[in-house]
């Protein structure tokens, strides 16, 4: 059980560094040899994105509950008074197959987030024929540019 709990605070304090002290300490300058050390680590583990972080640690965080609940860790018992007698083995279908749905949804997470290519303010735009035409030239500068962009850093990176 300490294992869990080693792994919950360090849930944790990569929520705490992601929302909050990452960009604290980025503002101050002697930071800079600890961002110039842990980029990396950041790139190869979520691609310094918070929405993969937070996809990443739900997968974890289900994949470990699966666990527990294997092992026989987590019980459901002092809840079943509460519900009634009949759907006692949907309950426990339900409680055991929860892990598994939390892991599917950071999947999810991770891969609507891999396929976002625009800002939500461009997504949530209306269709093209209601748009004026400054917007719609705006909006394929933008496409152009970002295809250009990640264009140049595949070719750099290979």
């Amino acid at each position: 059980m300490n294992l869990a709990y080693a792994v919950a605070a360090l849930a944790i304090l990569l929520v705490v560094y992601a929302l909050w002290l990452r960009s604290w300490l980025q503002a101050q300058p002697w930071a800079a040899p600890f961002f110039a050390w842990v980029g990396p680590i950041e790139r190869a583990l979520f691609k310094k994105s918070k929405t993969i972080l937070f996809a990443r640690l739900k997968i974890i965080v289900g994949v470990g509950l699966t666990v527990l609940t294997q092992m026989g860790t987590l019980d459901l018992t002092p809840m079943m008074p509460f519900i009634p007698e009949q759907y006692h083995g949907v309950a426990q279908v339900a409680f055991n197959l929860l892990p598994l749905l939390i892991s599917v949804m950071g999947m999810a997470d991770e891969r609507l987030r891999n396929a976002t290519t625009q800002p939500i303010e461009l997504v949530a735009l209306p269709d093209d024929k209601e748009l004026p035409m400054q917007v719609r030239i705006a909006v394929a500068e933008a496409a152009m540019a970002k295809e250009t962009a990640v264009a140049v850093v595949k070719e750099r990176a290979s």
